[in-house]
């Protein structure tokens, strides 16, 4: 008898463990077909698309379209519009419907300058709270749970704030009364009451560290025949609380790269330049901050100096892994350097991380050690169309890096 419950006991662990590797490999399955099927695809519709998916067993793709021939590898349309391709594993179960935009091939100009940035926030960034001691020694937390890092001071009294100078203002003018404010966080309005602590000195704090804006240098990816750029590839964030900084405006300068602190393991390295904010280097205007880069229009100075080499956008099913090239200024002049593309993710999670590339060039790895910081944005280039930009080292390995497809930068400029 307690022999037979050893064995049932042990036949259900063993039904257990298989369900669970059952369930192991499903998920896999899931994540492996996933990232290797985009959400959404760009095609020429002057060019007989390949889109060859490299994955094992038999994967079929259907329209219902009739403006779309598509076959096991292939798709194919001369009517531009957005339609949608159901692909199958082994042309019976579903794993995904893909949205196709048929477009004309777009063709901008290269970027691969460095660049100066200076971003206003749209508000005032809370960075972080903290006590402080009044007039009577008193210590006092006067912002104490009622606002977060990350959020943006955007009234005082119902006087829109737009910059930390006004703020400090606002506080002194208001002194000891009890003050309504309003904050953002996210895409919530907070309204809230906030009495300031008066100091010995007569003046009165919030016990609130705040940011209004930043500035840096990056690389410009590209710009458009309309007068638009896009560059860096991800977007500002704040250096304390790593959370996107919402943009009120901004403007693009020239900078110049005078020195280079070369990557190493653990230690990420960067281009050391000079930004010239005199207005007459001024290059244009910031307009938006996302996850995909910085966007904005360029002037007539940016114009005459950076539009001269054009190239041809390369969709994301078009970059094979392999050899390919970044075309970026790092010593005074923009040149072609060698790397391999050594993944392509299509999943939509992987955001501005949807290739991994390899720094092979020996003249870029003596002078940077591989990927450093002021980098991102450069300009990836494989089989002579522009395909993605640079934007992440790996910390760990600074010959290796993250790259985003350039359809998702041009699809939020």
């Amino acid at each position: 008898m307690q022999m037979t419950s050893r064995k049932l006991a042990y036949r259900r662990w063993l039904v257990r463990i298989f369900v669970v590797m059952v369930a192991a490999a499903i998920g896999y399955i899931w994540y492996f077909y996933d990232s290797k099927i985009p959400d959404s695809m760009s095609i020429s519709s002057q060019e007989d698309e390949p889109f060859a998916m490299n994955m094992p067993y038999l994967t079929s793709m259907e329209s219902d379209a009739a403006e779309v021939s598509v076959s096991a590898n292939r798709i194919q349309s001369e009517v531009l519009g957005t339609y949608e391709i159901e692909v199958k594993l082994l042309g019976i179960v579903p794993l995904k419907t893909v949205e196709v935009n048929v477009v004309e091939r777009d063709v901008v100009y290269l970027g691969g300058e460095p660049i100066g940035l200076y971003l206003q926030t749209d508000g005032v960034m809370i960075i972080d709270t903290g006590e402080v001691t009044d007039a009577n020694g008193q210590i006092t937390d006067p912002a104490s749970e009622l606002v977060r890092a990350g959020d943006y001071i955007v009234k005082i009294n119902n006087v829109p704030v737009s910059s930390k100078d006004q703020l400090v203002f606002l506080v002194q003018k208001y002194g000891s009364e009890p003050i309504q404010m309003q904050t953002r966080r996210g895409s919530k309005l907070i309204d809230l009451q906030i009495t300031p602590s008066r100091q010995s000195d007569g003046t009165y704090k919030l016990g609130i560290w705040v940011r209004d804006d930043t500035q840096g240098i990056g690389t410009l990816t590209y710009t458009r025949q309309d007068g638009t750029f896009g560059a860096l590839g991800h977007g500002i964030s704040d250096v304390d609380t790593s959370k996107l900084l919402t943009c009120n405006g901004g403007t693009l300068y020239k900078a110049d790269i005078w020195g280079i602190v070369k990557g190493e393991e653990g230690e990420p390295g960067g281009l050391c330049g000079m930004i010239h904010y005199e207005e007459a280097n001024e290059l244009g205007s910031i307009l938006k901050n996302s996850d995909c880069g910085i966007y904005g229009t360029c002037n007539e100075l940016m114009r005459s100096e950076y539009q001269s080499q054009t190239i041809e956008v390369g969709y994301k099913q078009e970059i094979v892994t392999g050899a390919a090239q970044i075309y970026t200024n790092v010593d005074g002049e923009a040149q072609y350097y060698d790397i391999n593309i050594l993944e392509i993710s299509y999943n939509e999670n992987w955001g501005n991380k949807g290739l991994i590339i390899e720094v092979t060039d020996p003249e870029l790895l003596k002078l940077t050690g591989g990927i450093i910081q002021g980098m991102s944005g450069s300009p990836i280039i494989q089989n002579g169309k522009l395909v993605g930009a640079v934007t992440h080292v790996f910390v760990d390995d600074p010959t290796r890096g993250y790259g985003i497809f350039i359809e998702e930068m041009l699809s939020s400029d």
